[in-house]
């Protein structure tokens, strides 16, 4: 399956729309991050350079006053990739349905948009274990101090990795957040999550957790189980916390993965961690919805600066799988400019050990990064 039959049909729509309705509407947009890295080698080479990491263009808009649509693809690294592809119904008073290719609600970090999120890249444990976005439907609610999502959803658009002859593994996802404490200044952010799914080829039934050590520019991974097979079913959790006050902003999570194979190997479970935290040094708030931040939105003229700081583990060890442990120490500065365009550095500091060798490396990481 991909997203072409659905683009057709968003476009048809789209196409259609105007005789339809005077709500219809089309809004541009886009959003390009090009990121440069330096590499501190130990063992391995990693590689310094340029790298456009993201360079998306799309539309959004609404079809009539109950349904709205999004179409969104990244052209960065050589491939057209469907990012959000999807139709949306806000006609029912007890939520919102989605219909199309969007983000798994599972991990907090993980949904907080790429333009809005305080580091680079996202930490190792949800660059490990959240699936982002795939084919599916969901639906939303939300209340004064919750929220809740469930989604079924199928393969990855674009993904390429299912065999011809093996059925589409399928999956459900679901989250809940609660807000003990919400104010314009204060707010404190309880979440889980779970999924559970086949893997995506059931005929060749495999799975494989990696990661890269939270720098784009470099294809090395450091921590890589390689194909597991045998795989019955994946169930994931994710546990959320976060607490903002004012500029002062932190959050952290854990997340793991069970895999449940058949009974003639054994069942293995890797997890990971991490904590962080925002300070605005011009006073600004970062933004929050919906069970999910937001960006900052600079007041003054000359900006708004942010210091930031974070710590992220994998463990990806288990049984007869040696795939290794991970450890970053990363700090970072961010100046928004505007509130389409910020400029981003961060230094991290890895540690990672997998069969017995170990690799020590630094990190300096730049982007500029424009959006509308």
């Amino acid at each position: 399956m991909t997203s072409k039959p659905l683009f057709v049909l968003l476009a048809t729509t789209l196409l259609a729309g105007p005789t339809l309705t005077q709500a219809f509407e089309i809004q541009p947009r886009g959003r390009i991050h090009v990121d440069y890295a330096t590499h501190f080698e130990d063992e391995r080479e990693l590689g310094d350079g340029f790298h456009v990491r993201r360079a998306r263009l799309g539309l959004s808009g609404k079809i009539d006053d109950d349904w709205s649509y999004l179409i969104e693809y990244d052209f960065a690294e050589n491939d057209a990739e469907a990012r959000d592809v999807l139709l949306r119904y806000t006609g029912w008073s007890a939520g919102t349905l989605t219909i199309g290719h969007f983000k798994v609600p599972f991990s907090l970090d993980e949904l907080i948009g790429s333009n809005n999120f305080s580091f680079i890249e996202r930490p190792l444990p949800v660059t490990t274990f959240a699936q982002s976005r795939r084919l599916g439907v969901g639906f939303d609610a939300a209340g004064s101090h919750w929220t809740a999502s469930i989604m079924g959803f199928g393969q990855g658009s674009g993904s390429g990795t299912r065999s011809t002859t093996g059925d589409e593994g399928l999956g459900i996802g679901a989250r809940l957040t609660f807000n003990p404490v919400l104010g314009s200044e204060r707010l404190v952010h309880l979440g889980i999550a779970a999924t559970s799914e086949q893997p995506e080829d059931s005929d060749v039934e495999q799975v494989r957790y990696r990661t890269r050590p939270e720098s784009r520019p470099t294809d090395v991974r450091l921590v890589d189980t390689g194909s597991i097979g045998d795989v019955r079913r994946i169930n994931q959790l994710g546990l959320e916390a976060a607490w903002q006050h004012g500029p002062f902003s932190a959050q952290g999570e854990y997340l793991q993965a069970r895999v449940q194979r058949s009974s003639a190997q054994p069942d293995l479970a890797f997890d990971g961690w991490y904590v962080s935290a925002s300070w605005v040094l011009t006073g600004e708030s970062r933004g929050y919805r919906s069970g999910v931040f937001r960006g900052i939105n600079p007041q003054g003229s000359r900006g708004a600066w942010e210091l930031v700081g974070r710590f992220s583990t994998v463990k990806l060890d288990d049984g007869p799988v040696a795939g290794g442990k991970q450890d970053n120490w990363s700090i970072g500065v961010n100046w928004y400019a505007n509130a389409r365009v910020r400029l981003m550095a961060n230094h991290i500091q890895v540690k990672s050990r997998r069969a017995g060798v170990s690799d020590d490396s630094g990190i300096l990481l730049a982007r500029v990064q424009v959006a509308f």
